[in-house]
């Protein structure tokens, strides 16, 4: 039995480092070039694509397409699998993997960018998570004081912006490519879901080859698309997203129609 100290020999003291909350995904990947955080924190959090996505944060590190000696990986450290919806939703996601973050660094970095639509991403949680640790790691019995930033730089960015930034800050394309956003936890991407729909267009609206069979589905014919499309066309879906999707549409509706055209 490990021995209770119960006046305590020292006391917790701070780490000066910055974490990014890190998912093996496109917008992860640019992140850790655009900000070179300190730490790589992931989480596995009991999702249904846990096991590849783990797998290919491990080959990112293989590849050097991150730097591993910044990775951590907290297996078996939190199970959400019992609160994810049907759609992948899970509620308070975010904060839990924020209070995981503070023990690693103040800086917090979250992965979120415009049109990311969860509450859990906006600027609002940013602040009262950040109030949050704040209060919790004020000078006491067991710790120095602490100052958080709980923050996304790119919140303001679409993904599209971002890849524009990623690729003029010396990133490679090949390495977006190399990422993985899919919900459906099988070694190729499904193309068909909201992470790989939204990667496809910031993808295509940047010129960027995607190689045959990436996708087991082409992302602008997924089924769900015809139902937000009329909030799309008004901009009411994502916002400003909303256009880059539609070009997306365009750019893959013209060259389906060249394809066919030239016979191939």
């Amino acid at each position: 039995m490990k021995e209770l100290n119960v006046i305590t020999k020292g006391k917790e003291t701070r780490k000066d480092k910055s974490v990014l909350l890190f998912s093996g995904g496109m917008d992860s990947v640019m992140f850790d070039l655009l900000l070179k955080p300190d730490v790589l924190l992931y989480a596995p959090t009991g999702s249904n694509y846990e096991t590849i996505e783990t797998a290919k944060i491990k080959q990112l590190a293989d590849d050097n397409i991150i730097d591993g000696d910044k990775l951590i990986i907290m297996e078996d450290t939190i199970n959400l699998a019992p609160f994810e919806r049907d759609d992948l939703i899970v509620p308070n996601r975010n904060a839990y993997l924020v209070l995981l973050a503070s023990h690693f660094g103040e800086t917090i970095y979250l992965g979120s960018v415009y049109g990311d639509r969860s509450f859990d991403k906006d600027k609002t949680f940013y602040q009262l998570m950040e109030n949050l640790l704040n209060h919790m790691w004020s000078e006491q019995h067991w710790t120095e004081e602490r100052k958080f930033n709980v923050t996304s730089p790119y919140k303001d960015t679409t993904k599209t912006e971002l890849i524009k930034q990623y690729v003029a800050a010396g990133g490679k394309t090949q390495h977006i490519l190399d990422s993985y956003s899919c919900y459906r936890g099988e070694p190729i991407a499904c193309g068909h879901c909201k992470p790989c729909v939204r990667k496809a267009v910031a993808l295509i609206c940047n010129d960027v080859h995607v190689p045959k069979g990436y996708f087991e589905l082409p992302p602008m014919e997924a089924p769900w698309i015809d139902a937000v499309l009329p909030a799309m066309q008004c901009g009411e879906y994502r916002g400003r997203e909303d256009a880059e999707f539609i070009e997306a549409l365009w750019k893959y509706t013209d060259d389906k129609h060249a394809a066919l055209h030239s016979g191939s």
